[in-house]
Formats: C-alpha cells, sequence, structure tokens
C-alpha cells in the first residue's frame, strides 16, 4: 500500500472494497449529491490509482475521487476528472483538499 504521511494524516489510495463504506460514508454525509454504489464502483473499480484517502487515527477524514482517460478524438491526451472532493467539516481550512487534488495532478 502507497502511502504518504503529513502532519499524522495519511493518505492512502483505494486498495480493497473494505475501504468503499468509509469513502462512501464521508460522500454521502457531506455532499448533497446522492450516489449509488455502482457510480463509487465504477470509478474507484477503474482508477484505484486516482482515488486517495486522507486517514487521521483511522478514520478517513477527506477523499478524492478521480478518472483520467484519453480525450475523444485526441489519442496523445489525457483529460482528467474530479467526481468527488470532500473533506470532513472539523478538518476544513486546513488545506487537505488542496493536498488530496495535488495527489491527483502528480499521477
Amino acid at each position: 500500500m502507497q502511502a504518504i504521511e503529513e502532519n499524522k494524516i495519511e493518505y492512502n489510495h483505494y486498495t480493497t472494497e473494505h475501504d468503499l463504506p468509509g469513502i462512501a460514508a464521508l460522500i454521502e454525509k457531506e455532499l448533497s449529491e446522492p450516489y449509488s454504489v455502482f457510480t463509487y464502483r465504477y470509478f474507484i473499480n477503474n482508477w484505484p490509482k486516482l482515488c486517495w484517502m486522507a486517514i487521521e487515527n483511522s478514520t478517513i477524514i477527506g477523499v478524492i475521487v478521480c478518472k483520467l482517460e484519453q480525450h475523444k478524438g485526441m489519442h496523445e491526451t489525457l483529460r482528467g476528472y474530479i467526481a468527488m472532493l470532500v473533506v470532513h467539516p472539523d478538518h476544513r481550512k486546513k488545506n487537505w483538499s488542496n493536498l488530496l487534488s495535488l495527489l491527483f495532478f502528480n499521477c
């Protein structure tokens, strides 16, 4: 498992189905748009290395779910898409969303 630690926050990418309930719980609680489990699985199963979690004391406090694919008609150009980005309210204004975004942009 690839992990990056910063200020006691560990950043891991999605590795197993065990991660999904924590990801879904945070997103469902904090985002207004409801997502089905199929939406999560579409992104996570196709681009598992582009789903990053910020974890503190074994609790997911932030998550970014993304995809990266070829731009239509442009074989050498990739297009990135951030599907979901959320940080728990107790951890906002601490730059966690920027750090999660950088993990995606640096892939």
